[in-house]
């Protein structure tokens, strides 16, 4: 596939929008019952084809990863935004407008249902020099330093002092710091990881590190010894991906509150010039890294002077849910049936990774750019049927959501049930898609067959339609965004193909996607929620009462 990283926003947004925009045949039924037959050949290669495209272009890198308040977030919002309108699908969400200094709002007039999505962070000052031998030297923030994420709002200096792997409790007795060290009105250099051979593998693990060599631990020992800052540095020959990298704010982030000093990580290449000029001997960083290889070894610096100045902001983030109204008629014209998929990802791994792949994109073809891609041709089968409704045929409106932050604890459905376009009692079904993408041996999972009267035998027939598996349960909780409505009570389905190895992973791409498979469930959810859409009666919710 070509890539399109180098090219404008605006123009790559549109060659994307262009290649997975192409048109598709559409089923012809009209039927007023439950039609339960297979769709044909013809059918199911067009849907296939369809959800190949959508899948093919969420998933590329273009769109790195969907992660809640990036670039490629916002992308897979315009994304689905750009094909709901060339659907002729209404905006579903109201938005504030000021007219002669009054705010009021208009509804159905924008695709987006914006929220905050906690915060990040930035660094709104840093600052690192040396001193040695009366000359100073300004370091380069990102390229011989970095500002960490536990770092406080605070600038220090001091003479800088070498404190090991700062581990006050090792294998075998083994301690950075001998009794009763205190290191106030020093600047602490510390080792990542933990003692290691002279091949740089740890001394105490068979597999890459022990916990000992966790990192904030360390952090929070040297603060607890009264450091006032504090110096990351990789130790020289240490056999790690990581060994020549700077970390971001981002990547190695505080469990809880940050600490109150100055917080830096810096090259191997500046640590080592340091450490040669400020101790006596002219010991190198490498020659340090031996002495904590052997035991404690905390060795004061002298002939030098460190000055450290941080200060990080917190900025929101925001993401959007995104919503489009395919519109009903007659009586049941203000009752909906929801269709919806999650369209984030967990972006370059920081969060939600399942490998130890962080800092590389996880596209999430299955998990979900393939609920998306399904719930978009759904959007479009539904609309070529709703177009060829008898003028007397009442049916309910149907409304599409893609929701965002789902990876991070169903976040967006929370919201849009806490902000709805409409009360709860017109919601009379929300079907779920969350990897549809990797339906194998037929094997897949029906969840919320119980939570409305009537719905199990309902969706019974369509189980049939094809040579599947389905294990389906009656409750409507889970960790996909179903489980919201559920708990808001409005009956649920939520359709999900299982999990597999390259869940929540970089391998998780869209060659291995069965599309075929897709195109059987996008078969079988067109045609269940348009009998359901004519269906006369609901299905009364069955469940812990809303907010139980």
């Amino acid at each position: 596939m070509p890539s399109m990283l180098a090219v404008a926003r605006r123009f790559s947004l549109t060659a994307c929008l262009t290649f997975a925009g192409l048109p598709v045949a559409i089923a012809q039924d009209q039927t007023h019952t439950q039609n339960v037959q297979a769709a044909g050949e013809d059918v199911l290669q067009s849907d296939m084809f369809s959800f190949r495209q959508h899948n093919t272009t969420l998933s590329n890198v273009f769109f790195e990863g969907r992660a809640p308040g990036t670039r490629g977030n916002l992308l897979a919002a315009d994304y689905l935004e750009f094909h709901f309108k060339r659907l002729g699908l209404l905006p579903a969400f109201p938005r504030s407008v000021e007219t002669a200094g009054a705010t009021h709002s208009v509804d159905r007039s924008t695709y987006r249902q914006p929220f905050q999505h906690g915060t990040t962070l930035k660094v709104g000052d840093e600052m690192a020099s040396v001193a040695v031998n009366g000359a100073t030297s300004v370091l380069r923030a990102g390229s011989d330093f970095v500002t960490l994420a536990f770092a406080g709002a605070a600038e220090a200096t001091g003479a800088p002092v070498f404190t090991g792997y700062a581990i006050e409790e090792g294998e075998k007795g083994y301690k950075s710091f001998p009794e009763g060290t205190d290191l106030s009105g020093k600047i602490a250099i510390v080792l990542r990881f933990e003692p290691m051979n002279d091949e740089g593998k740890s001394l105490w693990a068979d597999q890459r590190w022990s916990p000992a060599a966790s990192l904030e631990p360390k952090l929070q020992t040297l603060a607890k010894r009264n450091a006032a800052g504090i110096i990351l540095v990789n130790p020289p020959g240490v056999d790690d991906p990581r060994a020549t990298k700077l970390e971001t704010l981002t990547s190695v982030r505080p469990s809880r509150e940050g600490l109150s000093i100055p917080v830096v990580m810096m090259s191997v290449e500046q640590a080592d010039a340091l450490v040669k000029g400020a101790d006596p001997q002219g010991r190198s960083l490498m020659d340090l890294r031996k002495l904590a290889d052997a035991g404690a070894a905390v060795i004061d610096l002298p002939k030098a002077s460190v000055s450290l100045r941080t200060k990080l902001d917190r900025e929101p983030v925001m993401t959007d849910n995104v919503g489009a109204i395919l519109e009903g008629q007659g009586a049941l014209k203000d009752q909906f049936i929801v269709i919806g998929a999650h369209y984030d990802h967990v972006g370059y791994g920081y969060f939600g990774s399942s490998s130890n792949a962080v800092g590389q994109i996880h596209p999430g073809a299955d998990d979900n750019a393939s609920g998306t891609s399904a719930m978009l041709v759904i959007a479009q089968k539904l609309a070529a049927r709703y177009s060829k409704l008898p003028a007397d045929a009442p049916a309910r409106s149907v409304l599409f959501l893609g929701f965002s932050a789902e990876e991070s604890g169903l976040v967006g459905s929370r919201f849009y049930t806490n902000h709805p376009i409409m009360p709860r009692e017109r919601h009379d079904l929300m079907i779920n898609l969350d990897m549809v993408g990797r339906l194998r041996d037929g094997r897949m999972e029906l969840s919320g067959v119980g939570t409305g009267k009537g719905l199990n035998d309902w969706v019974a027939p369509y189980l049939k339609v094809y040579n599947w598996n389905v294990a389906t349960k009656p409750g409507g909780s889970g960790p996909s965004d179903h489980a919201s409505f559920n708990a808001w009570g409005v009956p649920v389905l939520f359709f999900f193909t299982l999990l597999h190895e390259q869940y929540h992973n970089p391998s998780d791409v869209a060659t291995t996607i069965n599309n075929e498979g897709a195109a059987q469930i996008i078969d079988v959810v067109d045609r269940l929620a348009y009998d359901t859409a004519l269906r006369a009666e609901g299905f009364p919710f069955e469940g812990p009462a809303p907010g139980a």
